[in-house]
């Protein structure tokens, strides 16, 4: 059950909020980098194996220990910040993955490299569901999807720079130094770090542990204008508990736990996927020549890259639900396409991937902000970590399902099938199994 807090009333009230403006800001410049060490090792692992002499089952440990930290780590940090708050957590994180960024620059082996990028992934996977907790707990009702937007097209920029930067860089540098100064940039959030200092806790956080004087000046510190006395400051549902795991199957939470976990692990196997072996398929599958597979690639990575900034204005006025719905439905549809096209038509092929990668990708987003608005505050990070967690474990699986295909069959006819299947049981799921969010205040 919804309910509406002192607190939640206060952040939807007038007031001048400039530091609350600023909070996606300084927040999403930190996940940039986030995303950034998320996924630069795609871009620096052939020059590794080339300096190093890896076989490609040992390359490929190096990505698969890097989601694995994350996996971990989402679970993990998203519990602790249930417990000790949302800033603590998030700038001693970024403080880990930044520093372990500079480490990986400068490992002497193999075998070091993957010590430390599964330890950075216990960080990388724990700052983003935290962050996003905080973003959202204090947005505005009216226009929570743009102040969330803003986060998140900076947050998803990391994937794009890491592309763009490694064209550069990659080629021009000599072997030994090229990828250790990919590793280096990620130590850029320290930076950032020092001017985090300003925002203060989570005031939704704060009010559910009973701590009511604190989240008063959280607020005041944001910039809101007239609190309400002492005396209306009721508890939050809630306060003061301690939060087992086992609360996300309470009768109450458990269905949406379900759908919302469903929804994450289904999107990720899709879009992790696509996003790894769409290159591959392309040249494997359909004869496109490489460096030509590899533009089409860009085409749909810059895509994605702008997609926050068209949901950024949209989904307050339409809604949470009609836009993945509709993305993932079409998406679905014109992978299974992909099954019926000559091989040989590849403005047809690409176009369909295409189509495939955007619409995925709108259910994608949408995603981290509804998981946000639709758990009530006291179990909202743990909620948002297990969620992150699913998808890690989506991206390990999805590399294991397209490579196992491809050796058995040699076709990629199964792969399109399964992920067309996967993105309309996503639709499925928005349709019937989810309600709107958008102007809805927050459950505390």
């Amino acid at each position: 059950m919804r309910s509406t807090s002192w607190v939640g009333e206060t952040l939807d009230g007038s007031g001048a909020w400039s530091l609350r403006a600023k909070a996606p800001w300084l927040l999403g410049l930190l996940m940039l980098f986030d995303s950034w060490d998320s996924v630069v090792i795609a871009y620096i692992l052939p020059v590794i194996r080339q300096e190093w002499a890896l076989q490609p089952l040992q390359a490929s440990w190096l990505p698969f220990f890097g989601f694995g930290g994350q996996f971990v780590g989402a679970i993990l940090f998203g519990s602790v910040a249930e417990r000790f708050g949302r800033l603590p957590i998030i700038k001693l994180l970024v403080l880990v993955m930044s520093a372990l960024a500079i480490a990986c620059a400068f490992a002497g082996s193999y075998e070091q490299l993957l010590v430390i990028r599964a330890v950075q992934g216990l960080a990388i996977g724990g700052a983003l569901p935290v962050a996003i907790s905080y973003i959202n707990e204090i947005a505005p009702t009216a226009t929570r999807g743009r102040f969330f937007g803003t986060f998140q097209f900076l947050m998803i920029s990391g994937f794009a720079f890491a592309a763009m930067v490694s064209t550069w860089v990659l080629p021009h540098m000599d072997v030994e130094h090229g990828w250790r100064i990919m590793f280096a940039l990620g130590a850029a959030p320290l930076l950032v770090l020092p001017f985090t200092m300003v925002l203060p806790e989570s005031p939704r956080w704060l009010a559910a542990k009973s701590r009511a004087d604190d989240a008063a000046a959280s607020l005041t510190r944001l910039g809101a204008g007239a609190l309400p006395p002492p005396e209306a400051r009721t508890p939050l549902p809630g306060s003061g508990e301690k939060i087992p795991f086992s609360m996300l199957f309470a009768p109450e939470i458990r269905r949406t736990f379900l759908v919302v976990t469903s929804m994450w692990f289904l999107t990720s196997l899709v879009t992790f996927g696509l996003q790894t072996w769409i290159p591959s398929l392309y040249t494997g599958m359909f004869g496109i020549p490489l460096a030509q597979a590899l533009r089409y690639n860009l085409v749909a990575t810059f895509a994605v890259f702008f997609l926050p900034l068209i949901l950024r204005f949209s989904i307050d006025r339409i809604g949470r639900r009609p836009l993945p719905l509709l993305g993932t439905a079409i998406g679905g549809i014109a992978l299974v396409a992909l099954i019926f096209v000559d091989r040989s038509a590849t403005p047809v092929v690409v176009s369909l991937a295409i189509i495939g990668q955007i619409g995925v990708s709108i259910g994608s987003m949408v995603l981290w902000p509804y998981s946000a608005e639709t758990y009530p505050t006291r179990i909202r990070s743990l909620a948002l970590g297990v969620s992150s967690s699913v998808a890690r474990a989506a991206s390990m699986a999805t590399q294991l399902l397209v490579g196992g295909v491809l050796e058995m069959t040699g076709s990629a006819n199964p792969i399109f099938l399964t992920f067309g299947l996967a993105s309309f049981l996503v639709a499925m799921l928005w349709l019937f199994g989810t309600r709107e969010t958008a102007g809805r205040s927050m459950a505390d």
